[in-house]
């Protein structure tokens, strides 16, 4: 089975329609439970490709430390 990109930092990005936490689409992560393997590999591709042309929709490090933390 592949690994769910969530870390429990769920909060979207209003411009983007991005989590914050995993770089997922709602439809992504609502979709995520049902999909095969070759389709969360997909949106493990297209989470990848996100981190680099949309580094500033992530939380920034700090951010996610302290917010787990609670």
């Amino acid at each position: 089975a592949v690994a769910s990109p969530c870390i429990n930092i769920c909060q979207m990005d209003a411009a983007s329609g991005l989590c914050r936490g995993c770089l997922r689409t709602l439809e992504e992560i609502a979709a995520w439970a049902g999909a095969s393997d070759e389709a969360r590999q997909a949106v493990l591709a297209a989470v990848e490709q996100r981190r680099q042309t949309q580094p500033s929709v992530l939380l920034p490090p700090a951010a996610v430390i302290s917010e787990s933390a609670m």
